[in-house]
């Protein structure tokens, strides 16, 4: 994080590609009834990014271990595609 080389590159090119890319796939399991209809797309992606980031340096730094964060992780992505596990519960 203090190299001067690594500072002085771009993180990514396209910061709003990732952003766009998981707000589709959002979308489309919303309409695929894999997702919850309820959610807004754009927030969980911007959240879910944030919060990969912030997971990655967390664990980086010794802050928590992988576990931990892929709970929470985990967490938050079955809250968005709990009406998936429902109809699959109902119908097994």
């Amino acid at each position: 994080m203090t190299d001067e080389a690594l500072a002085a590159q771009p993180f990514i090119d396209n910061p709003d590609a990732a952003e766009n890319a998981l707000t589709g796939l959002l979308e489309q399991a919303q309409a695929s009834g894999l997702a919850d209809p309820g959610i807004a797309a754009r927030t969980e992606a911007v959240s879910l990014l944030a919060m990969t980031a912030t997971m990655g340096t967390s664990i980086l730094v010794g802050q928590r271990s992988p576990e931990s964060a892929i709970a929470v992780l985990r967490h938050h992505l079955d809250r968005i595609f709990s009406t998936a596990e429902a109809s699959v519960s109902r119908a097994g």
